[in-house]
């Protein structure tokens, strides 16, 4: 690069870090949008022309100029997204004479992201020009889809990434027409079969994601949290349709049926339960075709719990009271006459010691079960030698 060709570069690049700068550790300007003469919204990717510039190619950065100067003089439209996808109102920050580094964390001039009709890029002459916005991907994938080849089924396929705040959001992902699957291994990818020699900008427009909805009032069990889950298995070649338990009925779900088919729990997650599912099935689909069987919970009640009862006064006045249950039963509470009692593990006996009691008087003994159930029996306090 010449020098006057290096001093021109670094001329224009200044000229716009001033427009945009920022204090440190501040959100920076990624895309500039601007209104052209003939009213569309144009797009610029702002570091990539920072990038083409410092390296020596100056016509994307030249043309932003241009335009940015043009739009600013005739009063129209500009904004600029950050590097932390904030917006800036740019437009009205120049009306009030606003520097930058001050409006962008102003809310005041807090603007939001327009629709661009086109974007200003360098073609493949390296002359910097307004062409339409490439098809959007779908605003829940991250990047571009990845094209494989497998070994094992001689197919090859189109891998998408779902961002991370829609992994669990996402129900349904089509590709190219095709029902695509939710990897077991890896919940925030999908795939699909695509035909031999496709690429990824082939699919640009012909990927459609569906985002979970609020479930309408009892399309879905009340005991399923969210909608089922699609995905497709590498190692058994099928599909599956997975659910998850709410967490308060993890315990009491017995039996799960998807689409007439008996479900599995998984052991590995005790809250989902899975079914083999056709393929293209979709979470839509499933609707009221879900069936979970919820253990019944006896009501707590009477049980016959107390196997006997036993109260012996001793030659100080106290009353020793020995409580045994039947086997099998499990207490989670035993009194006598209101007094919590003890447990011996190795008497395998509920003991305590009462005092002001006399022979003939009775001692009434409640026990709760861990189940919930109760037990009572009195006893009459008898002396130590009977």
């Amino acid at each position: 690069m010449t020098g006057k060709k290096a001093l021109r570069v670094l001329a224009l690049t200044l000229a716009l870090a001033f427009m945009f700068s920022a204090v440190a550790l501040a959100a920076t300007p990624s895309i500039i949008f601007y209104q052209n003469a003939a009213g569309q919204m144009v797009q610029v990717d702002y570091q990539k022309a920072m990038d083409q510039a410092a390296a020596g190619n100056t016509a994307l950065l030249e043309e932003l100029k241009k335009a940015y100067i043009d739009a600013q003089d005739n009063f129209r439209a500009i904004a600029v997204k950050n590097d932390d996808g904030s917006v800036v109102d740019w437009s009205k920050a120049l009306k009030d004479k606003k520097p930058y580094h001050q409006v962008v964390a102003d809310d005041n001039y807090k603007g939001t992201e327009p629709k661009p009709d086109v974007e200003l890029v360098v073609d493949e002459t390296g002359k910097a020009v307004e062409k339409p916005v490439a098809t959007q991907w779908p605003e829940q994938m991250e990047g571009q889809p990845l094209i494989s080849f497998s070994d094992l089924t001689q197919k090859t396929y189109a891998t998408i990434t779902i961002k991370a705040e829609y992994v669990d959001k996402v129900t349904a992902v089509t590709i190219a027409g095709k029902a695509a699957s939710k990897l077991q291994s890896e919940p925030n990818k999908w795939r699909a079969e695509v035909p031999a020699g496709t690429t990824a900008e082939s699919l640009a427009g012909q990927i459609q994601i569906t985002v979970q909805e609020t479930p309408a009032s009892g399309q879905w069990p009340a005991e399923m949290e969210g909608q089922p889950l699609i995905s497709f298995s590498d190692l058994t070649q099928k599909t599956y349709a997975t659910i998850t338990i709410k967490a308060e009925y993890v315990d009491k779900v017995t039996a799960v049926t998807i689409a007439g088919k008996a479900a599995s729990k998984l052991q590995s997650e005790p809250n989902k339960w899975r079914a083999e599912v056709p393929a293209g099935t979709t979470a839509e689909s499933l609707a009221g075709q879900i069936q979970i069987t919820v253990q019944e919970t006896p009501a707590p009640g009477p049980v016959a719990a107390i196997k006997e009862v036993r109260a012996k006064r001793d030659l100080f006045g106290q009353t020793h009271v020995w409580v045994f249950l039947n086997e099998g039963v499990e207490a989670s509470k035993v009194t006598a006459n209101g007094q919590d009692m003890q447990y011996n593990a190795a008497e395998q006996r509920w003991e305590a010691v009462l005092n002001d009691l006399n022979v003939g008087d009775n001692v009434k003994v409640v026990v709760t079960t861990t189940a919930g159930g109760t037990d009572e029996k009195t006893a009459a306090v008898v002396d130590m030698s009977s």
